[in-house]
């Protein structure tokens, strides 16, 4: 969801490293920006529209299967359709943001976010609900990794580690906020499958006037710099760790694909409850639990914090092999914050350790590898579960689906505890005082 890639170190055109190469708009950075770490914040929030957004539809789906007449195989699909959108703008549109600019490509993520809620908001059958689908994926990929970079380049005091935690936490929160009001307006409010759009083309528009108050952090915006494609490249000193790390955030994003897809359809037709604020409380638990242990869990970390996830995953994913064919709600809310807290921690985990043991020289090859595995266990597993739920039922599928990440947890855990980190990479020294 987030790429915690820096480019604090980089000169830009003044020479300074990750100084912001020239101010936002005057009226507006007077009236939004406030505090060393104003710009930050809004670039932050930039980044959590684009999460908002795609939580938007996860109360819907249940609705979108009887409106359109589709199962949960082709629910899976339609889901998974966002996986090629990210791809193509993460490794083909995003590396060019040092030419044309940052904040162009955040203004064009935010502008494909307010597409996509159109196209939901307009679609007439599952063709156009996984159009919707893959220009959120496109926002995303647009948004994802240049908002980070240009995070790392605002945040004033230089802390990388505060920059990985907000945008990871801006990302959950972001999903889970928007899973729960959207819930709240699709149960109440009339017109619901239109009207819950408004939500994220406002905080899109928002996220319009934030991003032009702020800095343009871009190195290269007036050089000669040629069209790059983001390669995948990963040192051999640091595979073992590396894999590690992939393990742990395939693992985070098949739990995501589970509830934001297929957990509305289970609310509904296994625990027969029927209004959509329910399926968007229990997604926005889970989405909100996480989020709030990555702020909470700041000294807990890369190779320690996998350490503490890969258990706590396992005890929750077994937990939830209990409880879903009980169809007990209790239960299943309380299995839900556990895997919150568990998510957590381990996806924190995973992103410290790969910024971690990532050189400078190959810290884009090798990040840009760690989402790729982390975005194509968000769609794998969610269209096998789909496809499995079909034949043995949501719960059971769900139940297979626990067993199998938990055997996968607890050998993760194994080869964590048996994985010797290089030395270095603890990223970069705090400041006590704020940049120029």
């Amino acid at each position: 969801m987030t790429d915690p890639s820096t480019s604090a170190d980089r000169p830009n055109a003044s020479g300074a490293p990750g100084a912001p190469r020239d101010g936002g708009s005057g009226r507006l950075a007077a009236l939004l920006i406030h505090g060393p770490r104003g710009s930050f914040r809004w670039t932050a929030y930039a980044l959590a529209v684009t999460a908002f957004a795609a939580a938007i539809p996860t109360p819907l789906y249940p609705r979108y299967e009887n409106q359109f007449h589709f199962g949960s195989a082709t629910l899976g699909l339609v889901f998974a359709a966002y996986t090629p959108g990210v791809f193509l703008t993460l490794f083909f549109v995003a590396p060019q943001a040092e030419r044309i600019g940052r904040r162009t490509l955040l203004y064009a993520g935010l502008g494909l976010t307010a597409v996509a809620a159109a196209v939901f908001a307009l679609a007439d059958g599952v063709v156009w609900l996984a159009v919707a689908r893959a220009v959120s994926g496109l926002a995303v990929g647009a948004t994802t990794s240049v908002a980070t970079a240009a995070m790392s380049d605002l945040e004033p005091y230089r802390d990388q580690h505060h920059v990985a935690r907000v945008a990871v936490a801006a990302n959950f929160g972001g999903f889970a906020i928007g899973a729960l009001l959207s819930g709240v307006v699709v149960s109440f409010a009339p017109h619901p499958a239109q009207t819950v759009y408004l939500l994220p083309i406002v905080a899109a528009a928002v996220g319009l006037f934030a991003v032009a108050a702020t800095p343009e952090t871009a190195t290269a915006l007036e050089g000669a710099a040629a069209k790059t494609v983001q390669r995948i490249a990963v040192p051999a000193a640091v595979r073992r760790p590396f894999w590690v790390a992939v393990g742990g955030v395939a693992a985070c994003y098949s739990i995501y694909g589970l509830f934001a897809a297929l957990v509305p359809s289970y609310v509904r037709s296994e625990l027969a409850i029927h209004v959509p604020w329910a399926a968007g409380a229990i997604v926005a638990l889970m989405f909100g639990l996480a989020a709030m242990t990555q702020l909470a869990t700041a000294q807990l970390r890369d190779q320690r914090a996998l350490l503490v996830g890969f258990p706590l995953l396992v005890v929750t994913l077994a937990v939830l092999v209990l409880v879903l064919p009980l169809t007990s709600w209790a239960l299943v809310a309380l299995a839900t914050a556990g895997l919150g807290v568990s998510v957590g921690i381990t996806f924190m985990g995973s992103v410290t350790l790969a910024d971690r043991i990532a050189p400078e020289e190959a810290r884009g090859e090798m990040l840009a590898g760690f989402y790729a595995g982390g975005y194509l266990a968000l769609a794998v597993p969610t269209i096998g579960i789909a496809e499995a739920s079909e034949r043995i039922g949501l719960a059971n599928a769900g139940a297979l689906f626990g067993f199998l990440l938990a055997s996968a947890a607890a050998l993760l855990f194994a080869v964590t505890y048996r994985t010797a980190l290089p030395a270095g990479g603890e990223g970069r020294p705090r400041s006590r005082t704020p940049r120029a």
